[in-house]
């Protein structure tokens, strides 16, 4: 989105590799419409989206419990909902980014294997320091380098952390083509959205998604973390096949086949960060998960990160000048800070799956709100 306005980007990658891992994200109408209004360029199609229309719940023992139609959300919002693949946004986004022929502006440069040590925070001119010890000057630095965000630990100290909760999810994924057991999943489905197998009211299940147009089905199943030290322990890690297995006992053979088909399944920990003091410092912000890692209990935390991106190139339009950045960086806390807090304090509040006669799906506080207009109204006010 910086690069639509004209700024010369240099994008540090701590991975040595150029390319995104990992499993499936939705995208709500209100970080669709982020990216419609600031990357019309963006190929929908080449992220192999699936609607999101509805979500299904079922109990362990087969009894369906629930039918969640979303479709008046649609009607509200007709800029859409969309479960897809991590590593197909991530393409896309980057082709965006770096490719020379995706935009008429310069492309952004990336340097991989480029981890951040250390941030200057020089208000005329902060730099950043990588692992290897070079450094480099620039006139604003972002940090969206996540929950685990070195930017946010140098500019606020290590105190400010994301503590382990005492819940955790399973994460495997599922090619249908190579599982005919699984067919039931295509049959059933009258429309395509989340289907949940619940225990109890808590997430206490599986929760399942359809990717790449309904070849693939991602999955989560959340469970109470009984690891003593989950201080310790890696925040994504493999899982025993014994207590991977132990937490579906009472599964019927219907909704066991899910568990039995999972590959190498992960342990994934849910933690969030606590509110920060601040998320600017000179000519240095943080975004994303490396301000507001929130639960992924009200699917927003994707959705957040991208009215992150939205409000910060729409404050920072072509001839921003380096002694504007410092107040465009408080507009931009002044704006997403409090609306970042919110909906990570609906989040934790939400850890319980939908019962019947509820929805909360549709919500205009979510998904009606338009980041990018508020930026620019902010802007034209100032």
């Amino acid at each position: 989105m910086l690069r639509k306005e004209g700024h010369r980007i240099t994008i540090f990658e701590s991975s040595s590799f150029h390319a995104e891992i990992g499993a499936g994200i939705v995208v709500p109408p209100n970080g669709v419409g982020v990216l419609n209004k600031m990357l019309p360029e963006l190929n929908w199609d080449n992220m192999q989206t699936v609607d999101f229309r509805s979500f299904e719940a079922y109990a362990v023992d087969g009894t369906h419990m629930l039918s969640d139609d979303i479709s008046e959300a649609w009607r509200l919002y007709p800029r859409g909902w969309f479960c897809i693949h991590r590593v197909d946004m991530h393409k896309e986004i980057m082709r965006l980014a770096l490719d020379r022929d995706a935009m008429t502006l310069p492309p952004a440069s990336i340097r991989l294997g480029a981890a951040i040590k250390s941030v200057n925070f020089d208000p005329a001119r902060p730099s950043v320091t990588t692992t290897d010890g070079k450094a480099f000057t620039f006139d604003l630095v972002l940090g969206a380098d996540g929950i685990k965000s070195t930017v946010r630990k140098c500019m606020l100290g290590s105190e400010y952390n994301a503590p382990p909760d005492d819940f955790a999810f399973y994460r495997w994924m599922i090619d249908l083509n190579a599982h005919p057991e699984l067919a039931w999943i295509r049959d059933e489905r009258q429309s395509s959205g989340p289907t949940a197998i619940i225990r109890g009211k808590e997430f206490e299940g599986i929760f399942s998604y359809p990717l790449r147009r309904g070849n693939i089905i991602n999955i989560s199943a959340g469970h109470r973390d009984k690891r003593k030290e989950r201080n310790d322990t890696e925040w994504n890690e493999d899982t025993p096949a014994e207590a991977f297995h132990e937490n579906f006992h009472d599964f019927c053979p219907k909704f066991m086949a899910l568990v039995n088909a999972a590959e190498a399944p992960r342990t994934w920990q849910l933690r969030k960060l606590p509110t920060l003091p601040t998320w600017t410092k000179g000519n240095v912000a943080i975004m994303g998960d490396a301000a507001h890692a929130m639960y992924p209990t009200y699917g927003q935390g994707l959705a957040i990160g991208m009215e992150d991106a939205g409000t910060m190139a729409s404050l920072l339009q072509q001839g921003t000048t380096a002694s504007e950045i410092p107040a465009r960086l408080r507009m931009f806390q002044d704006i997403r800070k409090p609306r970042a807090e919110r909906v990570s304090l609906l989040s934790s509040r939400n850890q319980k799956t939908p019962q019947p006669g509820e929805s909360h799906w549709v919500k205009p506080e979510l998904l009606g709100y338009d980041a990018v207009g508020v930026a620019k109204q902010a802007l034209s006010e100032s």
